[in-house]
């Protein structure tokens, strides 16, 4: 909802705009794995409290941006910070919990940064720019939230040791960055993943970041769009909740084909309903395209020669091929914008996507069986 003012104030295109909100996803690509690498190291308590702390400084930077450089580099700088989270969570998952519990728990954690973009979707135009007189007023509104959470975080956060028995145990001697990354890259799975990675993040953040303008191009106001944009990220939490859950081990892929079906129907149709069938369609997009990523990660996590273990490092290279797409999609869809004057050809392309990934799920190898690590 603030991409209209933003781009008034700072005089700024629909495309630069859009390599804006790809920013941090560039620094990701380039980040995550050695950040992966170092999680392994450090411990998810220290190096998620680490990264919490650059996330709350890139926020205060975007807060003082006078132009497109200086809101590109600050927000690139979440891409230092984002990773370590982003690939640490499920790291966290995969030491604490075992087998179809990870479902339920992968659900849990990843309805947090969900939950988060709901509320600042809702609030960022009808509360902070009141509140404040400018969308600036994000730095120090939301700025105080992220401290609230270091603190938290620093206060309560834990660390682990690897369980008995996972996949990443039987080979782990200590080994060089680029050893590590040729022996996951070796790893059939691995090399599939990264493939749907690239692609369903590409749908979601395409998807995500140009929602609100997407609507407003089917006949809603700026209040509208903000508000069903943030009520269809609630229905993604929901979906986090309920499909990672009912996703059991050893047969994921197969809900991942299910999802990639119904997100390419639901995502044609953000393009050509109105009314209540284009809401409709948009809740049921949400809750099939959000679950997507820790489905992916709990394929990831069991994979053999992963594990708890090495989940870091996989996570590192899932994120950073991940973030390939989530640079691309909101990029491509402010390009194809600026050049037609509309999101519809953009997110057709999504719909088709969505559609030609299930060809690839069926060489994805799942052990069929309790695991018990």
């Amino acid at each position: 909802p603030l991409v209209g003012p933003i781009v008034d104030d700072l005089d700024m295109t629909y495309s630069q705009m859009g390599l804006v909100l790809g920013a941090w996803q560039l620094v990701y690509i380039v980040t995550a794995y050695p950040l992966g690498v170092l999680i392994d190291k450090l411990g998810v308590r220290r190096s998620l409290g680490i990264g919490v702390l650059v996330v709350w400084l890139s926020l205060v930077l975007r807060g003082v941006a006078g132009d497109f450089p200086t809101l590109f580099l600050a927000v690139a700088l979440f891409g230092v910070g984002g990773p370590i989270i982003s690939v640490g969570a499920p790291k966290v998952v995969s030491l604490w919990f075992q087998g179809n519990e990870r479902g339920l728990a992968a659900g849990i954690y990843t309805t947090g940064p969900v939950t988060g973009v709901a509320i600042a979707l809702a609030t960022a135009a009808s509360v902070v720019m009141p509140l404040t007189g400018t969308w600036r007023g994000i730095s120090l509104v939301y700025g105080a939230v992220v401290l609230v959470i270091v603190l938290l975080w620093w206060t309560f956060a834990r660390d682990v040791q690897t369980p008995s028995g996972d996949a990443g145990q039987a080979d782990s001697e200590p080994v060089s960055l680029m050893q590590m990354l040729r022996i996951l890259l070796r790893i059939r799975n691995v090399q599939i993943i990264a493939i749907l990675a690239v692609a369903t993040f590409l749908l979601n953040h395409g998807l995500n970041n140009w929602l609100p303008t997407l609507l407003q191009e089917r006949d809603m106001t700026l209040s509208q769009a903000g508000f069903w944009t943030a009520a269809s990220t609630l229905a993604g939490a929901f979906g986090l909740l309920v499909i990672p859950a009912m996703a059991r081990h050893g047969y994921r892929a197969m809900t991942m084909i299910v999802l990639l079906l119904l997100a390419s129907g639901t995502t044609v149709g953000l393009a050509t309903l109105t009314d209540a069938s284009l809401i409709c369609s948009l809740m049921l997009s949400s809750i099939v395209r959000v679950p997507m990523m820790p489905v992916l990660t709990l394929i990831l996590m069991e994979t053999p020669g992963v594990g708890a273990l090495r989940m870091g490092a996989a996570g590192g290279v899932f994120f950073a091929a991940a973030e390939i797409g989530g640079f691309a999609g909101p990029f491509l869809l402010g390009i194809l914008r600026d050049a037609t004057d509309s999101l519809a050809l953009g997110v057709l392309l999504l719909a088709a996507l969505s559609a030609i990934l299930v060809l690839t799920l069926p060489l994805i190898q799942e052990r069929r069986r309790q695991v018990s690590e």
